[in-house]
């Protein structure tokens, strides 16, 4: 993930190595479609996950009802950990946005706070992953339960 986001930084320079406004304004508006169409996508599959459920159990079977309350409430303290720590390596990064104005390679230091930025988010991620991980595994033993 971070080669994708340092080959996006770099592609939205200009010939002279500077990064032309069409370019910027191109760039996070490719962003922003991808990031919609993947919650997109997430739902859509949610969607007929939960439909294929109904299929295997029947409409509002408490067992599956309750497996899915436990996995939700599972994920919600990592999912919302994640998301605060994302949120805290933004602000970081507009910080060290904010003191590049005076730097001699202001450039430079641009690059260097959006790559730190990265980097954060994605310790940001990696930090829950395993718990994440451990949730989607609780929800597959209780859902193999029900079927039982």
């Amino acid at each position: 993930m971070l080669l994708i986001a340092v080959l996006a930084v770099s592609t939205a320079r200009s010939e002279d190595g500077g990064a032309t406004p069409a370019r910027q304004k191109c760039l996070k508006n490719a962003r922003t479609a991808r990031n919609e169409c993947m919650r997109d996508a997430t739902e859509r599959c949610n969607r007929s996950f939960d439909g294929d459920l109904q299929s295997c159990f029947g409409a509002g079977n408490n067992c599956v009802r309750g497996c899915i309350g436990d996995h939700e409430r599972c994920l919600a303290g990592p999912q919302g950990e994640q998301e605060g720590c994302r949120i805290a390596c933004g602000s970081d990064q507009k910080v060290a946005l904010r003191g590049c104005k005076v730097q001699v390679d202001v450039r430079g230091c641009q690059d260097s706070a959006k790559k730190t930025a990265v980097e954060c988010k994605q310790r940001c991620t990696a930090k829950s992953a395993p718990v994440k991980q451990k949730c989607g595994e609780s929800f597959n033993d209780c859902l193999n339960k029900c079927a039982a």
